[in-house]
């Protein structure tokens, strides 16, 4: 029954609507300047192979397509506000932060920071597979030459691209083998950290891998017409991600903030209530636990030799609101007035106080309040129904805004729903519709939807979200056998996967532009997500349980 997917050229609409986007942009050359700036290395290669060598599980130059100015690729697929992020998180490579502080950006969704101390290194979320990590920390080491031990690690977040390519840290006795870390190895987290990874991954796994899978578009391929960026980077890596349990702890009850009368003067910043003063690997640093409803075991740090000030960031699929604004709020105050550097676990560093003080102000900004769906907006506000793409879209949005999500319909639920849409049409000679005529008008209907003016001109303007909508109760009875004729459902599923698409390419969300592409697929055909976390998820079950495994 399913056709295979063909990407498809924008519309006309499309077009028009994302070139006129690009009116809209700011005018900020410094982001591009500071994307840039300490760059001392790219990367040797072009991709990174798997452990056994089968596949690539990162590409670096996929995304180059960002900053092509050729007229076959024009940007018209990408909406301009996803294009920009696109170009600027474009360079990869090793990144000279200060002197003693570097960054490794490009290498899997999060960056990799290294901190040098006297006679070790401290790595700040090392990235979510070992393989990334790996080749991060060898494109330090050969840059700098610096052969200093890894001895403490520090994870800011409880999502896997924080966590995940931690042995990529330490060389194996052989290649291609993790090896065990140092013994007197410090890994500091937040509290709540292991619970909301044993959650995430073990838990709630399957459901976390498809909402990933949708979210990153890692069935996708990568290009102007598939997968062109997912806000925080470009996506996750594929390699293995591994998981080596918190030795500290920050916040809760069983971790104390430093006390008052115990606050170190090299800190340089007055005592607070509920922050931590800390030295690993000979680096001194000031902790915030930074936990709140949309990431629960979250921390921000403070590098006083730098006077940086380090975000962790949402995480994978994290979400806005009032606690994360508060949280953002309380770690300005602490660490925001010396701070003369502001990096963090995406995106890329800025520098002076007043730039500090205004970056620390736009996080916290867009942690008060909801990502604009745009055009996308009636579709997300629709329950939808059970196991349809369209529906895992939904969760997508609601897992990316901490918004409820409405109870999903059962295909009997769609089946009735269709013989309803008949049964108004008719002229009341019958008491009740046929679903299957009730499909076939659904179908029109959604055709003239997703005609609309035809993007030609003219008064009426496609409307692709409406489009959805009517075909949703046809593609969800489509589970029902026999509910949908044949041919109605092939041109149903066609139909819905072409306003899927286009609604992709209007997304300047670009997890959102993600998840609706991937739906796109689906539809014509359900795709199969990998179990990308199995080494994950024994080591957090092992960590979880021990006497479980």
């Amino acid at each position: 029954m399913a056709d295979t997917f063909v990407p498809m050229e924008p519309t006309a609409y499309v077009t028009r609507r994302n070139l006129a986007g690009a009116k809209e942009l700011p005018d900020a050359p410094a982001d591009f300047e500071n994307a840039q700036r300490g760059l001392l290395a790219a990367p040797p290669y072009r991709a990174l192979p798997s452990l056994d060598g089968e596949e690539a599980v990162w590409h670096f130059h996929a995304f180059d397509f960002h900053t092509s100015d050729t007229p076959a690729d024009d940007g018209s697929p990408v909406a301009a506000a996803l294009r920009r992020q696109g170009r600027l998180a474009v360079p990869s490579g090793l990144f000279r932060v200060a002197d003693g502080l570097y960054q490794v950006r490009g290498f899997d969704l999060a960056n990799l920071t290294v901190v040098t101390g006297p006679r070790a290194l401290l790595v700040i979320d090392p990235l979510g597979s070992y393989e990334t990590a790996r080749a991060a920390l060898a494109l330090y080491r050969s840059t700098t030459g610096d052969t200093r031990p890894v001895r403490a690690v520090v994870h800011t977040q409880s999502g896997v691209d924080h966590f995940g390519g931690v042995r990529g840290l330490f060389t194996g006795s052989r290649a291609g083998l993790p090896a065990g870390p140092p013994a007197d190895l410090a890994v500091y987290a937040p509290d709540g950290f292991l619970a909301d990874a044993v959650l995430r991954q073990v838990t709630e796994g399957a459901r976390q891998a498809r909402l990933v899978d949708y979210a990153y578009g890692t069935r996708l391929g990568i290009g102007p017409l598939a997968l062109a960026g997912s806000d925080l980077g470009r996506t996750v890596s594929t390699g293995r991600p591994d998981f080596l349990a918190p030795t500290d702890t920050v916040g809760g009850p069983l971790s104390a903030p430093t006390p008052r009368a115990h606050w170190p003067a090299w800190t340089g910043i007055p005592w607070q209530e509920g922050l931590y003063a800390v030295e690993a690997a000979g680096v001194r640093m000031v902790l915030r636990p930074a936990g709140g409803h949309a990431s629960p075991a979250e921390l921000n740090l403070y590098l006083p030799a730098y006077r940086a000030v380090y975000l962790a960031g949402a995480g994978l699929l994290g979400a806005p609101g009032p606690a994360r604004a508060e949280l953002l709020d309380a770690t300005a105050a602490a660490f925001g007035t010396p701070a003369e550097v502001g990096l963090g676990a995406y995106g890329h560093p800025v520098w002076g106080a007043p730039y500090v003080s205004a970056w620390l102000a736009a996080h916290r900004a867009a942690a008060g309040a909801l990502p604009d769906a745009g055009a996308v907006a009636p579709l997300l506000a629709a329950p939808g129904h059970l196991d349809t793409p369209s529906r895992t879209v939904r969760e997508v949005w609601a897992r990316l805004t901490g918004t409820a999500l409405g109870a999903a319909r059962p295909a009997v639920t769609a089946r009735a729903q269709l013989a309803a849409a008949d049964g108004a049409h008719r002229d009341g000679t019958e008491r009740y519709g046929s679903e299957q005529d009730g499909a076939r008008r659904a179908v029109d209907a959604a055709q003239r939807a997703y005609d609309g003016g035809g993007g030609g001109g003219g008064g009426a303007v496609p409307d692709y979200a409406r489009a959805v909508l009517l075909l949703d109760p046809v593609v969800g009875a489509c589970a029902i056998p026999s509910a949908v004729p044949a041919p109605v459902e092939r041109r149903a599923r066609a139909l819905q996967s072409a306003a899927l698409t286009q609604l992709g390419y209007l997304a300047a969300h670009g997890r959102l532009r993600n998840a609706l592409l991937t739906a796109a697929r689906d539809v014509l055909g359900p795709g199969a997500v990998a179990p990308r976390f199995a080494a994950t998820v024994h080591d957090l079950a092992v960590c979880a349980d021990p006497l479980a495994i």
